[in-house]
């Protein structure tokens, strides 16, 4: 990784020529293989977690790494890595591809570690593989809806029940999540998944947070349903600091209809606004103030107008069309 390393590399931001750490080695995103053995690949018998970078930088690194040492060991898999060496070998990954970067893009990075076997010791399987791998983030696809807010309905494909695995740990297996999505997309390709709990309730997006607003107070669906991810504790905190208030409750889609304003919050894209539930426009149907407000604080916690960012991935006409309405 000296500088006969760095010279090799060329600015390609394709997630294929983007480096990748697979056990113990970097190695170009297109070269890095894993055995069909492996029991992530066969069972999803494995634990993940993911960070995005703002202007290059990880947001909530130390606290993304914690969680994923929390996963591992509620897994019951020896991840054999400290948090210190998590650091390092994250820090080593990101030099390695924030160079390869066009102009205004950011990194998705993601933790993967695998169960090599069922023998336990002192309760604890051994690490499989183990795996830091990146991608560009995708910002076309949301870009748009930061300004215009996005659709969202509610699948009959239902959350697990804490009962059957703990949402605070993130399991790789999620088909009922892929599941989920796909069918929100047949009803409306620009659709998000509000999945329900088995009772009906209202969880979580299929890969983010879930807030709505009533009365301009934040409306949080009960969090022993959910992963509590650090962007919506962040987004919490900015609430708290506004003073905004905020409640945790169990909430139906009656719920949701009868709100003023919507959003999803995760590290892909911050904070998106949603503006209808199956069909039915919340509120105005339109982005509300206190979500804006909210946007403009997150743009000050992460010091990148992650909105402004993202329309610049968009085509030249609609970029500026879009600009002038968010600005």
């Amino acid at each position: 990784t000296g500088p006969r390393f760095l010279q090799t590399m060329k600015r390609d931001s394709s997630s294929s020529e983007l480096w990748a750490y697979l056990n113990g080695h970097l190695v170009r995103g297109r070269d890095a293989a894993i055995s069909i053995y492996d029991r992530g690949v066969q069972w999803g018998d494995a634990v993940y977690d993911s960070i995005r970078t703002y202007n290059g930088k990880p947001f909530k690194m130390a606290e993304r790494i914690d969680r994923f040492h929390r996963s591992s060991y509620y897994a019951r898999i020896n991840l054999g890595l400290s948090s210190k060496e998590l650091v390092k070998i994250t820090e080593e990954v990101l030099r390695a591809n924030l160079p390869l970067l066009q102009p205004g893009d950011d990194l998705m990075l993601n933790y993967y570690v695998s169960r090599a076997s069922m023998r336990l010791t002192n309760g604890l399987t051994p690490q499989g593989t183990f795996a830091i791998f990146c991608r560009p983030l995708a910002f076309a696809s949301v870009a748009r809806f930061y300004v215009t807010g996005a659709p969202a309905m509610v699948p009959t494909t239902r959350r697990t029940p804490p009962q059957s695995i703990s949402p605070k740990a993130k399991a790789a297996n999620k088909i009922n999540h892929h599941l989920a999505e796909l069918e929100a997309k047949a009803f409306n390709p620009d659709a998000y998944a509000i999945m329900a709990d088995l009772d009906g309730n209202i969880t979580e997006g299929s890969s983010a947070n879930f807030l709505f607003v009533t009365n301009n107070r934040i409306k949080v669906p009960a969090t022993q349903f959910v992963l509590s991810g650090e962007d919506m504790a962040a987004v919490l905190q900015l609430a708290s600091d506004m003073q905004i208030p905020t409640d945790e409750g169990t909430y139906s889609t009656y719920d949701v209809y009868t709100s003023s304003e919507a959003f999803l919050t995760t590290n892909s894209f911050g904070i998106l606004p949603i503006v209808s539930l199956n069909g039915l426009p919340i509120g105005s149907g339109e982005v509300g103030p206190l979500t804006r407000r909210l946007m403009h604080a997150w743009i000050d916690l992460v010091e990148t107008d992650f909105v402004a960012q993202a329309l610049e991935h968009l085509p030249n006409e609609e970029k500026d069309h879009l600009m002038k309405q968010w600005l």
